[in-house]
């Protein structure tokens, strides 16, 4: 897939100690619901079509390409569902990018690691309590329960808000460089 367009940075053009990592995300219900509803539109268009062609003007000839609406329609929707993020470390800062299956990538985070509270790895029970003491969430990981999900605290609007994200070796190691001892590092699979 080609890179994302709306992301400023690419490693080619960037110093030391940035890092990037691209996740997609797995449907979770939100977007199950959402792909059931375009599911649904689909249907009814098909139905609205067929009633239209077949009862009202009694043509029904035209019924042969409705098939083709529908793909046209399933073609510019469906994209809508495969969410994806992208995390940049650069600078000293965290940038969270959110880009979809048009690949028009929208900044939906920038931070300054340095200004972080802790970075926690989500599996290790000891650092939950951090978590549970947060106002405020922000989950730009692949899905709850998944592997090398980690959490992020900072201050975001005067509130203390834990940011979860899926964690790579090298985007740890970044995070580190520009938040010190506040990040803790641990074995990551990717």
């Amino acid at each position: 897939m080609a890179r994302p367009k709306g992301i400023p940075f690419t490693e080619e053009n960037a110093g030391a100690n940035y890092a990037e990592f691209a996740i997609a995300r797995k449907p979770d219900s939100k977007i199950k619901t959402q792909r059931l509803l375009f599911i649904l539109l689909y249907a009814a268009f098909a139905i609205a079509y067929c009633f239209v062609f077949l009862v009202l003007t009694k043509l029904p000839m035209v019924i042969a390409i409705m098939p083709l609406f529908v793909l046209i329609m399933w073609f510019f929707t469906w994209k809508l569902t495969k969410i994806e993020y992208m995390y940049i470390v650069t600078q000293g800062h965290l940038h969270i990018y959110r880009y979809n299956g048009y690949n028009n990538a929208k900044e939906v985070l920038k931070v300054k690691v340095s200004e972080t509270e802790g970075i926690y790895p989500v599996s290790d029970e000891e650092y939950a309590k951090y978590a549970d003491a947060c106002e405020a969430t922000l989950d730009y990981s692949i899905g709850v329960g998944s592997e090398d999900r980690y959490f992020a605290i900072f201050r975001i609007d005067g509130k203390k808000t834990a940011v979860y994200f899926t964690a790579s070796a090298k985007l740890l190691n970044g995070l580190h460089y520009f938040g010190g001892e506040n990040v803790v590092v641990t074995y990551v699979s990717r």
